[in-house]
């Protein structure tokens, strides 16, 4: 009864067909090859979500977008050949697509956007052409075989979280020409090494900063206590997130603001102190750390902090000269 009621490994699209709606074939299992003609300028959100037995896929010259989820969970695609005008490759294209071992990504896109590639953990080469100029955040999230990637040197702004949990992730070079980073894009990696060509992007004394926003994005040591870069306005959101080593840390004058779990799960952390120049503290600052005994801030400062702390931290604030 109708296109999806015969079982075949390959399904070639009529030529002349111009459009894939969203979801047309979402959740099939028939199909292990989908030709698509060059005829075909439009593929609809989903339209290949959960086709859990199809191994291939080769674009149409005429596909401008690769929409959200296109081949979300496509857990047996193995082979990805993009080619044509294709400049925008959308949120969760080819999220939890566990069997893809390599891709490329050509001229002309641009960019990747949210989750792209989330949850590929076979996933080892990625190579990218020049015209790719914004990746966007937890692209590759959990692309636990990635060990190293390339960044190309036409790259604007890379995404919050964008690597995080890429464990096997050994090397990143961010380039001269990123002018935006998101919060943390390396959270979750173990014992990588960042290189920058950035001058506004720089790794201090295992801190990696942003130097124009005077923000700590992330922190890379092992060491019990701290003090934070003098000059630090911000903790980037999970900046410290899951150090196990920090047990003291101190804020310095110049921070206004801790951003959102930026200690979270720093559960050998005992002791934070702070000035009263910190204006905000984030959602889930110091959530999980179940080994915080003491907050210091100066005299005269507890209800002040109150506004800003969870409640569940009064009792950790003391007051010091």
């Amino acid at each position: 009864m109708g296109l999806f009621s015969k079982k075949i490994k390959t399904f070639s699209l009529p030529e002349g067909t111009e459009k894939i709606e969203t979801a047309a074939f979402k959740g099939n299992a028939d199909y292990k090859e989908i030709k698509i003609p060059s005829s075909v300028n439009y593929i609809g959100a989903e339209a290949f979500s959960d086709c859990t037995t199809l191994e291939g896929v080769e674009f149409s010259d005429n596909l401008f977008n690769i929409k959200r989820k296109t081949f979300y969970n496509c857990k047996s695609l193995k082979t990805v050949k993009i080619t044509g005008p294709v400049k925008f490759i959308g949120a969760s294209a080819f999220e939890n697509c566990t069997s893809l071992e390599e891709i490329s990504i050509p001229d002309p896109v641009m960019k990747l956007d949210d989750l792209a590639f989330a949850g590929c953990t076979n996933l080892k080469k990625i190579t990218f052409s020049d015209s790719v100029s914004t990746l966007g955040k937890s692209v590759f999230m959990n692309c636990t075989s990635l060990e190293e990637i390339t960044l190309p040197e036409t790259l604007k702004g890379i995404g919050q979280t964008m690597f995080y949990g890429c464990t096997a992730l050994k090397r990143v070079k961010i380039p001269a020409s990123v002018i935006y980073m998101g919060h943390n894009p390396f959270y979750g990696c173990k014992d990588i090494e960042i290189i920058s060509e950035n001058e506004n992007y720089k790794i201090e004394q295992d801190f990696f900063l942003d130097i124009k926003k005077k923000r700590v994005i992330a922190y890379f040591g092992k060491k019990d206590s701290l003090i934070l870069p003098y000059g630090t306005r911000r903790t980037g959101d999970f900046s410290f997130k899951d150090n196990q080593t920090l047990e003291i840390v101190i804020v310095p004058s110049s921070t206004e603001r801790i951003g959102r779990q930026t200690f979270a799960n720093c559960k050998a952390l005992k002791e934070v102190s702070m000035y009263n120049t910190v204006k905000r503290i984030d959602e889930g600052a110091f959530e999980g750390c179940t080994s915080l005994r003491k907050i210091y801030i100066p005299i005269g400062c507890t209800e002040k902090f109150k506004t800003l702390l969870d409640e569940k931290l009064w009792d950790k604030i003391e007051e010091v000269e």
